[in-house]
């Protein structure tokens, strides 16, 4: 296989992983959200904790989900760093919508790896940067 079908195999799976993510959180699907991200994950630079990890992440989905805190997810400016046959890294902007009319915009590093069950999960993310901002959703 030549190289630019590995790049655009590898964008292709982002785009895929993105999707799925974005879509299980305006479904409210836990498992469909979980099933996304690895058992080893590690999130790093999130300002009010210092590593979140597989279990720290269900918890909060699945509270936000039941108290439906949480609208939608997205990601822009999405680009390819690096790819093997295993891992994927890439850098994003992930733009989350709250019910309360918060939005929390985090730059991201994020490392994907296919698992052996042959599924893309995400094993890593650094939190670059981050901003809190505020909308009138009543104005929608």
């Amino acid at each position: 296989m030549s190289a630019a079908s590995e790049h655009v195999i590898a964008e292709h799976t982002i785009t895929a992983w993105c999707l799925s993510m974005a879509d299980s959180i305006r479904q409210a699907n836990l498992d469909a959200h979980m099933d996304r991200v690895s058992r080893r994950v590690r999130v790093y630079g999130v300002p009010s904790k210092e590593v979140i990890d597989y279990r720290d992440w269900k918890s909060r989905r699945q509270y936000e989900f039941t108290h439906g805190e949480i609208l939608a997810v997205n990601y822009l400016n999405t680009r390819l760093v690096s790819s093997t046959q295993k891992r994927i890294r890439f850098v994003t902007t992930e733009t989350t919508v709250g019910k309360n009319g918060k939005i929390l915009v985090l730059n991201k590093n994020i490392i994907l790896e296919r698992e052996d069950d042959d599924v893309w999960r995400v094993v890593e993310e650094n939190v670059t940067d981050w901003q809190i901002r505020n909308i009138d959703l009543s104005k929608f």
